[in-house]
This record gives C-alpha cells, structure tokens and sequence, in this order.
C-alpha cells in the first residue's frame, strides 16, 4: 500500500484524470526544461516601443544552406550591399545548428545560416517586412537543426514519450530570447512562427503518414507554451511545403498531404506551395548542385513568402 505522501507525489509528476473509468495521462502545463541560452546586451533601451516578433523553425532549409557567393552572382550590386549590411528595423537572435550562432539580436543581414557562407529564409523575412513596415520594429528567433525530423527529435509533449531534444531547445531558446526583449523594455507580441521542415520525416511511409498528427500537436503545443507572448489573435502558424522530389525526399507526397491536412484544420495554419511557386534546389552550385537545398534566389523568395503570410495577419489586428 502506498502512503498519502507517496501518491501524492506520483499524481505531481505524472498527471492523470479518469474519465469513464479509463485513465489519461497528461504533462503538466509548462515545464522548466534546464536549458538557457546566452544572450547577449546588444540592444538599446525600448522604452516601451512595440514590436512584432517572428519565430522561425525547421531543418537545414530553415537553418540556412543556401550560398552567399551564389547570391552575390545573382542579384544586382547594390542589393547584395543591402543583404550585406542588414535591416536597421529588423533583427535577429538566430541558432543555425550549432555551427552559427549570434548570442543576441543583430541586424538581419547575410551569413546568418550555417556556417561557411550560408543563409536561410531569415534574409528574404527581414527584406520584405522592411519593405511593407519601414517604421515599425521587428525581432526575428530562428532555431533550427539541419537533417532534424518531428517524429523524434521535435516531439512535442502531447504526442507522448519521450518530448524531443529540439523541442525544448525551441522552446528554451525562444523563451531566453523573449525574456532579454521585454527586460529591455520591449511591448512585443509573437505574430507568427514559419515552419520549414519535413524531409527527414518523408524517408518512412510511417513517419510521413504520421506527420499530420505530429504536426498538428507541435502547433497546439507551442500555441500553448507561448500564449503569454501571443498578439491579439493569436500565433499564426507560416509552414512550407518539402520540395517535391523523391528521388531525395521518397514520401515527400505524404509529407505534403500531411501539411495540408494541418493547414485546413484551422484559419490561423496557412501552407505555402512552394513548389507551384517555383522554388529550386537543382542549380547551385553549378558544377555540382546541392539537391538537398534551395538555391539562393529560391530561397530569399522563400523568406518574402513567409513574410506576406505573416503580414496577412497583422491587418486582422488593425
């Protein structure tokens, strides 16, 4: 027989209610993970000025595989100088799988992917907010791990088992990040979180299929763990389909089914087409392409796509 003290115990780590005589068990609602992140004073004193935050997640094509010397070739001088010397109204605190990392918020510039000369949507995000909200003030929180899947290593909570590594370094990274904004006197709201990931998960019909159902929980979850920083309507949820080439990516149809499913299920999941939009992973570098990644000028369109989406939302406010 177990004592009072003992049972009591159990209930507060594990959670469980019964319902007509079976037994649900549930996490608790928010769990200190351990894990925090250097950042560092970079910024100025906010005195109060608002500004809308932008969460970016995913694998490689989310951390930033792209090329900066690629880009350079493709885009005018003068551009490429702006893409070098950043965005004065949007920053970043980014973690591009542990290779790159900038341990407080920056200028949203070039270089900010993998490390080696690489970048992610997190370029083309900062242009085209800069373009439509010249005045307003912008943080971009991109964590992302190249080669990840969401079956194990972005498991969230509510799909049970063991919640995954990533997740709770997401959730760690983010929370770090939003903690420094509102200590430097920063009224900021998370209006979105742009998703672009899946291709390690299309490598299994099971993983694929069970994509949906992973995803849906991640949302709810992080939905859930990020209320209190939440804008008015809530967070809108940015994903972004995996290229449709399976000779690399052999479920990436399933994959893709499972993200439209996602997206019909609520009027705050929008899915981006990427392939109907034109986005390619088959030119650079030209003697031998990465055919994993997204080649640069795809990818800087793939960050003006998130942005659009995320702007949608921000006109349901005002």
């Amino acid at each position: 027989m177990l004592s009072k003290k003992v049972i009591v115990l159990i209930l507060s780590v594990m959670c469980f209610a019964f319902v007509g005589g079976v037994a649900f068990f549930f996490a608790p609602e928010r769990i200190d993970y351990g894990i925090h992140f250097t950042v560092n004073d970079t910024l100025e004193n906010g005195r109060g000025k608002p500004a809308r935050v932008i969460l970016l997640g995913g694998q490689s094509n989310a951390s930033g595989c792209s090329r900066d010397d690629c880009l350079m070739e493709n885009v005018s001088e003068e551009k490429y100088a702006e893409y070098c010397s950043g965005y004065d109204n949007v920053y970043i605190n980014y973690f591009a799988t542990g290779t790159n990392e900038s341990k407080g918020f920056v200028k949203c510039a070039h270089n900010q992917g993998e490390a080696g000369g690489f970048f992610g949507p997190e370029l083309g995000l900062a242009e085209k907010l800069h373009e439509l909200y010249p005045d307003e003030q912008f943080f971009i929180i991109k964590y992302a791990w190249g080669g990840s899947n969401l079956h194990e290593q972005w498991r969230s909570p509510s799909c049970f088992g063991r919640t995954g590594d990533l997740y709770k370094q997401f959730v760690s990274f983010v929370e770090d990040s939003m903690e420094y904004l509102i200590g430097k006197n920063y009224d900021v709201k998370i209006e979105a979180m742009c998703w672009m990931q899946g291709e390690s998960d299309s490598f299994s019909e099971d993983n694929a299929i069970d994509y949906e159902r992973n995803l849906k929980n991640l949302i709810k979850d992080l939905r859930k763990r990020f209320d209190k920083y939440a804008s008015c309507d809530g967070i809108a949820f940015i994903d972004a389909q995996i290229a449709d080439n399976p000779v690399f990516w052999v479920f990436c149809d399933l994959v893709n089914a499972s993200k439209a499913e996602v997206s019909a299920s609520s009027p705050m999941n929008v899915l981006i087409d990427t392939n109907s939009e034109g986005l390619t992973c088959d030119r650079e570098p030209g003697e031998n392409p990465d055919l994993a990644h997204y080649d640069s000028t795809s990818q800087i369109k793939l960050g003006h796509l998130f942005a659009q989406e995320s702007v949608a939302f921000f006109d349901q406010e005002e």
